[in-house]
Parts: structure tokens; sequence; C-alpha cells
């Protein structure tokens, strides 16, 4: 067997030589995939023949609220310029005619824009088409886990917009009602349940599940009087494991090769040959079982049973359907000279014994009643052969009628798809669901193909359609209703509604329709209620695996991409194409993408955050046209716009790979996102052949000195490298195999489907309907990778984002996990902006509120409780605290909303436990992360790190991650500082480049006068002491742990925004881990998940810059000792000699070498000028008195920092009103909550 070069990322050049070894690729794979494997650390030290492009692949994410600041203040502007003045209220509500103003407008089509000459110009080498077993060992990475101690939009026109429809288009059956409301404004539907709701909402669908009976998890079996139906052991009550053990084995006498190359829609020659046929005799209904018209049907009437690999199904076909089917085919012109046209593919005789009885029922004559029992089973017999020489004579090309006779489409055996319900063309049309909208849409009947699935219902133009007209969901809201119409036979009448629409079906067959939605309705889990009120149900035995920080979730990625088998489902809110460093352009992004497209036919759809263009950098247009001119197979949409959602954005980060594994959290495909544990704040510079650099143009990014700008120019270098340092960013994602990954594949399906529908994209042909994955799924492929979590998907989500009621199942399952918290609560999230009274006018969400209770409770009942909260400083914005200027509004907005949650005021989380003379201190406290590092220079080696870190990476400075710009939803978020000015027009340029730099950043000009100044202070000091610099570590992570057994990790912030489901679009999961391992909790032996407790341990260890991860490490008795201590966070002397202490220590160094905001000794705007160091003399994150710190004193102050901990400050600002700016009057307060 040929070698597999293993190599260290390209990092490690910056630390040392690069280092290759070649080892057997049977012994690497087990090597860096066994399960044994117990370190992330490990795990990531080696990467199959991968340079590290996962960084580098995407471009940086800014934030929403650019998008809604920038809209304002230029409505103030217009209105300013005009003369009139800007009326808050009144634009406020002009926004409800403007949605069916934006219809009326017609928007051009942008044409797309080619790949640029790199790409036209490379050629790839020739790829080998990956190892099977790629997906497997990936899979098998995702169970190591960290060791456990074994002490214990954009406004260019595209075809992405609203379609400006006409109302007689509307009546199209594939449109609904609902889809085309206008946006709700901010403040409407904002309520939100109460803490005693959550709770008696909790108890009624744990009390609704234990009866729940889960029918699709055996799909085996087309119903339950099928044969080899009472051999399965029975159902569990809503039980959605795997298939048992029974399904299981016959799943594996299966032919090995059918299901191995059964990738999509089999082939007809291949549906001939293993298609099951047998024919037995009709069920027979028990209270007509002594009928004679009931025995009249049992000797007429036939049940065909039919299989296909792990699908089957029945139809019930009658003599005289098999008469029709006979004289059909023989009318046909494609079996007189087509398909059965030679001697060999002659069309079968069909039994005489039949044509007879046929005849006789066609003429009304009565059957013999005394015809034998032998002979009906001969008739049988012979029928059952006619069929299956009928299905084989046509394998050339499957007839329309016996694929309607036999119920099978070209989409209707597609692997994974599940139980399979019923199929037939029927006449159907959408019903209004308003007396208003009735008298405006047509309600033409429709004929089509129609699929019935344990999930939706697809409709097809005919049987031989490969993607659907349009897909219905099934959800809790789902009826059926049955009704006649005036001739009892011929109209047979079925309706069938969701949340969002109703559809009426007629006919005859429509009653074999009825009975599989009444089955559909009584026992799918997604119509039933579920926990939280989420669309999706608790799953069990999952895998489930998380990733701290860039580094561990980027090589993930690369592994899943190049597993994927079929489909690749991406949804992010910022996407990016961009170079890598050189050597490693065939690794990048859109490249990969086409390399599964064009060697293994893989789909890929992309579903990207399409922003204002005026607001924000993103140029998601020019991403769209880029990545479809890649290859057909990649199709990308966008959507949100100021017609739609002129406030919120789409902020999940999605991606799917084949509905097996899935990827959910903070981390955006984008710049800036990339880090390692360490933190490094500085970076080599281009150039540098001995020492490479790590982020290359825009990838090192600062956005509260300097937001993205002009992303297109990826290599552009926005900060300086010689003078500022990087924003480090710390965020969490999580990786899930099995169901839960089609439950979020489902979501964006639904998602795209809303998309394609409300856009004109319905016009695109290339952009088809999608159908999600069935309930089961073959064991074969999942039963090796079956865990130990119960895992659940929440979301946030609403009308304007996927044309559903409103969902806020993520804010039910916080607010029910932390009324049930029995011991402890840790909470790392970007931002904290909550209410804690139902009082407060401006904050909706209670989760504020929620603590206090518990906390109180707590108190009351003199319980041991502890919350820790960890968020960043301040907001990722550009921009200056002490000024009132445009470009500083969302920093301060941000920033006093969030104080105001916490501190300021008898309604914060604070000032409440206060006014109860409860002692916070003992039960909350707040927590940031801070670095520090050294400006490298040419052939410099790095200072030592305040921890060892023996990853590929090496370290130059501590331990956790951070932010950079903001998140989508995030208030202050991905990519960006500054939301105003963030244009690239001339005249916004030039007004920022008026705008003073108080702190953190300022204009061109000031930049290059500092850096000059800064040079010649280097110059002035015998030592490189103006080299060292700090900058807060970004926290990007939306996280929440409780009792070390509960995990809610997604993209969701606490904030309004995130959390009330009808403003930014959110996704999230809470896992539970029934994998106990032993612990401690509050000085006692305790029984703590596995998931949950590596995970709140691997963080705690960063924060605190503690290393246990290298083998070659001999920790002292005192890191032991701290180790020990961090596996109980109720302990006293940890919480106070460790953790407090610690951050502490580490504030106070920070505070008086570099003197850096927030800090809590500066009450006012007046003692922050004093306190800051002057921008013009001092360069942001330096020294702040070079002249008293030579670097002998700086480093040994330095070399006491343990960890990136440090507090938050609670008292900054805190006598002055930081929304003391007219701009500021202008915005709602709903943007920044």
């Amino acid at each position: 067997m040929s070698p597999v070069y293993c190599e260290y990322w390209q990092r490690k050049r910056v630390y040392g030589t690069r280092s290759t070894t070649a080892v057997n690729a049977s012994h690497f794979e087990q090597y860096c995939f066994d399960e044994h494997i117990q370190s992330s650390t490990t795990t990531a030290l080696l990467v199959p023949s991968l340079p590290p492009f996962h960084y580098r692949l995407w471009h940086p994410m800014s934030n929403p609220i650019a998008d809604n600041l920038d809209y304002f203040t230029q409505q103030q502007e217009t209105s300013a310029s005009s003369n009139k003045p800007f009326n808050q209220h009144e634009y406020h509500l002009s926004l409800r005619h403007h949605h069916h103003t934006r219809l009326q407008q017609g928007d051009s089509i942008s044409s797309p824009s080619s790949p640029n000459e790199a790409m036209q110009d490379y050629s790839p080498f020739a790829f080998r088409r990956p190892d099977p077993s790629l997906w497997h060992s990936f899979v098998r990475r995702m169970s190591g886990v960290v060791p456990f101690p074994s002490t214990m939009p954009e406004q260019d026109d595209d075809d992405d917009n609203i379609a400006p429809a006409p109302y007689s288009e509307y009546t199209s059956p594939f449109g609904t009602a609902a889809q085309y409301r206008p946006p709700p404004m901010l403040g409407e539907d904002d309520n939100l349940p109460s803490m005693e709701e959550v709770v008696n909402e909790g108890i009624r669908a744990a009390t609704s599940a234990e009866l729940k009976e889960n029918y699709f998890e055996h799909p085996f079996e087309s119903d339950t009087s099928a044969p080899g139906s009472a051999e399965l052991p029975p159902t569990a009550p809503w039980d959605t494991r795997p298939i048992n053990e029974g399904v299981a084995d016959a799943f594996e006498k299966y032919d090995e090769e059918l299901l191995t190359n059964w990738k999509h829609t089999p082939s007809h020659e291949n549906l001939a040959q293993h298609l099951k046929i047998s024919l037995k005799e009709p069920d027979l209904d028990p209270k007509k079982e002594a009928d004679k018209e009931s025995d009249k049907d049992r000797r007429s009437m036939h049940r065909i049973d039919l299989q296909y690999g792990e699908i089957k199904w029945t139809v019930v076909r009658s003599n005289v359907d098999f008469y029709y089917l006979d004289m059909r085919i023989g009318m046909s012109n494609k079996f007189r000279g087509g398909s059965f046209g030679n001697s060999q593919d002659v069309r079968p005789p069909f039994p005489a014994g039949v044509r007879v009885v046929a005849n006789r029922t066609l003429a009304s004559m009565m059957l013999k009643e005394n015809d034998k029992e032998e002979e009906l089973l001969k008739r049988r017999s012979e029928l059952e052969q006619y069929l299956r020489e009928l299905v084989r004579r046509s394998k050339a090309e499957f007839h329309h009628e016996l694929s309607e006779f036999l119920e099978i489409s070209d989409i209707s055996i597609v692997r994974d798809m599940g139980w399979k319900g019923k199929e037939g063309f029927f006449e159907y049309r959408e019903v209004p669901t308003s007396a208003l909208v009735h008298k405006i849409r047509r309600t033409n009947w429709t004929k089509q193909w129609i699929i019935i699935r344990d999930s939706y219902i697809a409709f097809c133009k005919d049987v031989h359609s490969r993607v659907p007209t349009d897909v219905l969901f099934f959800d809790t809201a789902l009826k059926v209703n049955q009704d006649f119409g005036f001739a009892r036979i011929h109209n047979y009448h079925v309706s069938l509604s969701n949340a969002t629409r109703r559809l009426e079906f007629k006919g005859k067959a429509a009653e074999g329709l009825y009975e599989s939605l009444k089955k559909v309705r009584s026992e799918s889990p997604w119509v039933s209620g579920h926990r939280y009120k989420s669309f999706a149900p608790m799953r069990l035995n999952v895998k489930a695996r998380w990733f701290v920080d860039g580094h561990e979730y980027f090589e993930a990625v690369a592994d899943a991409i190049l597993s994927a088998k079929s489909e690749i489902y991406i949804e992010d809110w910022w996407l990016y194409l961009r170079r890598p460093p050189k050597g490693n352009e065939e690794y990048r992004i859109d490249r990969i993408l086409k390399r599964k497209a064009e060697l293994d036919g893989v789909k890929i759809y992309i579903v990207i955050y399409r922003s204002m263009a005026v607001a924000l950098p993103l140029d998601s247009q020019h991403t769209k046209n880029w990545m479809q001119n890649v290859h057909p197979n990649i199709i990308v949409l966008r959507h949100s716009n100021i017609a739609t959602s002129p406030f919120w954005a789409h902020h999940e980060k999605i991606l799917v790979i084949d509905s097996r594994l899935a990827f959910i959290g903070g981390l955006d495909l984008c710049f800036g996102r990339y880090d390692t544990h360490s933190h490094d704040l500085t970076d080599y510079l281009a150039g540098d052949e001995r020492n490479p650099e790590i982020f290359p143009g825009q990838d090192y990014s600062n956005p509260r000195v300097k937001d993205f700008t002009k992303v297109s120019r990826y290599d552009m270098e926005t900060i300086d490298k010689r003078l500022t340092p990087r924003m480090p960013w710390h965020d969490i994602h999580v990786g899930m195999v099995g169901q839960p990954a089609r439950d979020i594949a489902r979501h964006f399906i639904q998602r795209w489907n809303f998309i394609k529908s409300t856009t004109r994209a319905r016009d695109r042909a290339e952009v088809p309907y999608l159908m999600p994955k069935g309930e089961y799924v073959s064991s074969r492929d999942e039963k090796k990778f079956r865990g130990t979590c119960r895992v659940q998907i929440v979301r946030s989500s609403a009308e304007w984002s996927l044309g559903i009621p409103r969902e806020h199942s993520i804010y039910t399952a916080y607010m029910e996990c932390i009324s049930k918290a029995k011991h402890f609560i840790y909470i790392e999230n970007q931002f904290f902006i909550t209410a804690t009274d139902s009082e407060d006018k401006q904050i909706k969400n209670m989760i504020g509120e929620a603590l206090v209770n518990r906390i109180e409770r707590a108190y009351r009942e003199k319980e041991k409780f502890r919350v820790i909260v960890v968020i960043p400083s301040a907001p990722g914005f550009e921009g200056d605290f002490a000024s009132p200027d445009r470009r500083s509004m969302a920093l301060r907005s941000v920033a006093h909303y969030q104080y105001m949650s916490i501190s300021r005021g008898s309604r914060s989380v604070l000032g409440r436990l206060h006014q109860k003379n409860i002692p916070a201190e003992e039960y909350i406290g707040f927590y940031s992360l801070r670095n520090w590092g050294r400006i490298k220079q040419p052939e410099q080696s790095p200072p030592g790190s305040n921890i060892k870190d023996d990853s590929p990476l090496g370290s130059i400075a501590t331990v956790v991650g951070g932010e950079s710009s903001n998140n989508n939803n995030n208030i202050g978020g991905g990519g960006g500082g500054g939301f105003l000015g963030r244009s690239n027009s001339g005249k916004q340029n030039r007004k920022r480049s008026r705008h003073k730099n108080g702190t953190n950043g300022g204009s061109e000009e000031q930049v290059r006068r500092s850096r000059q100044d800064s040079l010649k202070n280097r110059s002035q000091y015998p030592d490189d002491r103006m080299d060292y610099v700090t900058e807060q570590v970004y926290i990007h992570s939306k996280l929440m742990i409780v009792d070390d057994k509960t995990v809610i990790c997604g993209s969701a912030n606490i904030n309004d925004r995130s959390q009330l489901g009808n403003r930014d679009s959110e996704i999230a999961t809470v896992i539970e881990d029934t994998d106990l391992v032993p612990s401690r909790m509050n000085g006692v032996p305790y029984k703590a998940s596995r998931f949950a407790l590596t995970l709140r341990m691997n963080l705690f260890k960063e924060h605190l810059g503690i290393d246990d991860n290298s083998a070659s490490v001999q920790l002292s008795k005192e890191e032991q000792w701290k180790i020990n201590l961090v596996m109980d966070p109720l302990d006293d002397t940890f919480f106070h000699e460790v953790w407090n202490r610690t951050a502490k220590e580490n504030t106070d160094i920070y505070h008086h070498i570099f003197r850096c905001v927030p800090d809590d000794t500066v009450p006012t705007f007046e003692v922050h000028r004093r306190f800051v160091p002057d921008p013009n003399r001092i360069p942001a994150g330096h020294i702040a008195d070079p002249a008293n710190w030579p670097e002998k004193r700086i480093l040994d102050e330095l070399n006491k920092i343990r960890g990136h901990l440090v507090t938050f400050p609670t008292e900054y600002l805190c006598r002055d009103n930081m929304l003391a700016s007219i701009v500021q009057e202008a915005v709602p307060p709903a943007v920044f909550t």
C-alpha cells in the first residue's frame, strides 16, 4: 500500500521547520480517526494531504445591524437635504405598504459575472476519487473527545428579488397566501410565553411523547397485516431510534451491489431486475367480513405487495384494472414498436380466465357464487406471473401506464426516502385561507402526480418527472378531512391543511390518499407536539462532537466535504471566496466543491444572506455569480431584502453532508474566523519566505480598528501588521451524525423551497424544489455510528424567514433549562441583552428574569448555585466609546443595552439581586477574555507563551478564542466594526476620514501618522518595548451548559434578535449525553454527562491557561490541583482562588501596562479621555507609558498572566449615558436589542 504523506499545517513553519512523515495508510487512519483517540488536540496534528485551506476559503462576516443603521441614517440625511424632518414613527407606519409597492416594480436580472482569470487559468492536478472509507473515517474521528482526567441585502437587481407577479399569477397551485403577506413591523407579535407557560408546555410535551407511536420507524411493512410484520418486535412509543435489530438483519440480506450502486433513482433495467412482486388476498374490513359485497371484493380484488431494496408498499387492484392495463399497453405506440417491438420483447399474453371474469364484470354480470377457491387462486397466480413478465419485458422503458398501475415514478425509489405512501394522479386545488384572498385567487383544479411521504407531499407533472413542482411539509397543524361531492363514487373529496396552506383533492382514488394521510396524521413524528414546541422531535443514540475554535472545525469541514456522495447544503450569513496562500490553490473552497460536483456528481445547494449593498461590503451577488459559474451542480440562492425583512437577517451557520452529517454553531465560513486555541495577536509580513504569514490580506482583521472593505480585494490589508494587533476569534461548533442531520437538512430544504416559491427563482428551471430524506435510514449506514446523546434541534423562524408561523423553540429551551437547573449554569455568548422585568418595553426576552428567579430560589432555599457568564468586554464594532458620532453609534448602543441588562439600574440582573439583598457575587459573575502578543519582525522568533502549546501551530500568547467582527445576528457582528459609512463611496469615505480616532481606530491619515510616530517611538528606546500589544479575545460562542449535563449550542445570541423567533433566523441543538462519567459537584461525587463535562473543562482549562493535553509535559502539583478543581464548578476554592483570582490578577496586569478600555476604574467619558493614551502618540493596544516600562519589566509582568480570563468591566462609564447621540434617536432600539 502506498504511503500517505501526513503534514503538519503550514503554520508550523512559523515556529519551526515543516515536518513530513510517511506512514502506512491504514496505520494513519487508525492513528488519526480511531475511536479510542480522546484528545481533540491530537486529531488536529495530522491531516491527510490536506493543506490548510479552510480558514482561507471564505470572506469576512459583517453584521445585520449595519444594514439597519445605514438605512435609517440615510433616511435622515435625505430628509435633511430636502429640508424635511425625518419622522421615525411615520417611517415605521409607511413600511406596511412598502412591500406591495415593491411587488409592482420590475427588477432586472443582473447578468452573471464570469470567474476571474485565476479560476480560468488554473488547471488542478488530477484528483483521485476519494476512498469510500473517508466518510466512515471522519465520523469515527468524531468520537474523539478531550481527555478525561484520570483523577476524575444587497439592493442590486437579480432573480432572487421578490417576484413582482400580478395577482392572477398568485393563483398558481404552488403559491401560498401566507407567503405574500407584508412583513410584520417592529414590536408586532413580540410576546413570549411566561416561565410558567414554558414549564407547563414541557410537561405536556413529555406526556404526549410517552403515548406516541412512530409507525415510520419501520417502513418495511406497508401495513400491519403485511407478511412478516408479526415477526417484528413491537414499536416503542415515539421511539425514533434507528431500525431495530430484526429489521437490520433483514436489511443485511438485500443485494449488496444494489445498495452500493443505488445513489439516486435506479435505472429502469435495475428496477425491473430487483422489483419484487407478489399478489395476495386483499385485506377485508372487519365490519364487513360477513357481507356478501365483501366476499365479492375478495374474489375480484387483489393486493399487490411490492418491494425494492428497503422500500415496500402495497397497491390494491381489481380484475378490471388488470384488464384495462393490458388494453392501454396494447394501444400504446411505445409497446407496438418500441420496448415490445422485437420477438423477445413481445407483450405477455393476458390470462384468459381473468379476461372472462373482467368482461363479465364490465357487462354487469354477477360472478358465479360457486366459483371454486382453486380457480380464484389460479387466476391470482396467473396475474402475478403476467405482471412480473410485463415488468421484466418493459425494462428498456418503464411504461407510463405500468408506472401508474404500480404507483411508482422516477422519484419514488430514492434511497433514504423512507416510508412510501399513496402515489398517483389526482385533481387538486389550493384553497385560500382567507375570504379576501378567495375572491382574488383562481381556484382551478389541477391534475398532477402526487407522492405522500412521512413528512411531506410532493407534486410532479408526470410519473417521469425527476424533480417536483411543489412540496408541502407536514407540521403540528396538519389536518385531514374527507367529504363527498354530488356523485358519491366519482367525487370523493379530501382536504388537507398545515400551518400555512390548505389543499383539496377529489376523485375515486382520493380514498386511498385519505388513508395514507390518516396514517401520517396519527403516527408521523412531524405532526405531534415536541418538547420546547420545536419543529423537530428528540433523537436518541446520536453521535455528536464539539469543536472549539476555527482550526478544529475547518479541518472537520474539509474532511466532510471530501466525503460527500450525493448532496451538500450550505447556509451562511455571508459566504465569500478568496485565494489561499501560495501552494494551496487547489484547496480553495470553490475548487473543492467543483471537484465534488465534477468527479462525484454531488449536488451543492447554497443559501446566503442578501444584504443591502449600501450598508455592507458583502457583495453576495458576486459570490452567487462566481459559484454558479464554477459548475452547473452548484446552485446558489440569496434571500432577504428591504421588501421581506427590512430589519432582520438569516443568521444560521449550517453545513449538511448527504443528510447524514451536519454542523451548526457560531462559526461562519468567512474571513477572520480561523483561529487556534493560542489566539495569536500578530503575524509575519507577506513575502517572508522563512516565516510565512498565517493571516494574509483581510483575514488579518480587527474590526474594532477597521472594518472589512472592498472584500472582493481579499489580498488587501486593511490594518498594518507592523502596528496593529488582530482581534482573535473564539467560537464553538457542533457536529452530529444521523437523525439530527436529517432534521437540519429538512430545515434547510424548507428554507430553500420557501425562497424558490416566493422569489424570481421559481421561474428558474435549474433551481429545483428539494425533498427531505425519510424518517428511516438504512441501519447499514448509521448503526456503526450510533452514539450516546439525546439531541433535539430547535430554531427561531417566522413568516418572513421560512413562511411559517413564529417558532421560538430556542428561547423556550433556554428558559426551561435555566428553570430546571439544579447546580450550575455556564454561558458563553457574543451578547447579553435581556430583561428581568415584564414591564420592560424595549427588551422582550426574559432570560435575565429566569436567571434572577433561579438565583433567588437558591438563596431562599440556601442551595449552592452558581452562574458564570463569559462575554466580550466590548462589542466588536469600529469606533470609540468616547465619541458620540455616527461611526461609534453601534458600539455605544449595543454596549448601553448590554450594561442595562447586566449592572445598570434596578431592572438589570445585578440590580434585581441587590434589591433583594442577595450577595450577587456568590451566585453570578461576568467575565471576558484578553490576550497579549508581540509584533513580529522579519526573522524574529516568537516569545514564549504564558502556557505550553504543543499544537502544530505553536503558541505566542495564551489560550482561548475570540472574535473579530460581528456575526449576522450578532448585533455587533462578524466582519465589521463601524456599521455606518461601510459603503465604499467617495462621499462616505471622505466623511469617515474626518472622524477623530479616540481609542481604537481612525482615518487612514491618522493611521499613517500613528505608524510613523510608532516607528519613531520604537527608535527612541534601546529595546523592543513598543512591540508588545494587547487585544480582547472576541467571544462569538452561543453556548449554555447546565449542570454538566445539558448543552445548548447554535447560532442564537442572548438578545431579542435571536430569541424572539420573528427577527433574525437561528438554529441550535440541545444535547444531553446519556454516557455518565464520575465527576464532582459541590464537593461530592456526581455523575456528569461526558459531552457537557469535557466541553466545559476544555473551555475552563483554556481560559485559565491550564494545558494537560500533551503527554510530554510533566504537570506540576499545582497544575494537577487546578485540573481537579476545574471539575467542580461549585467548589469555593476553585471559584475564588482559581477562577476569580486568575481573572482579577490578569485584569490588573493589563490595566497597568496597557490601560485598555473598557475598564472598571473609568466611570465617565472625561476620565476615559485622561485614562486612554493619546492615539496620535501611542497606537491602540500598545504599552500605555513606554517611558516607564522597559522591556524586561514588561515581560516580567506579562509572564504572570495565566490564560485569557479577565473580569468584565461592569462599572465602565456607569455615570454617563452612552446613548446621548442625535443619530441614535433615528434608529429603533429593536435594531440593537
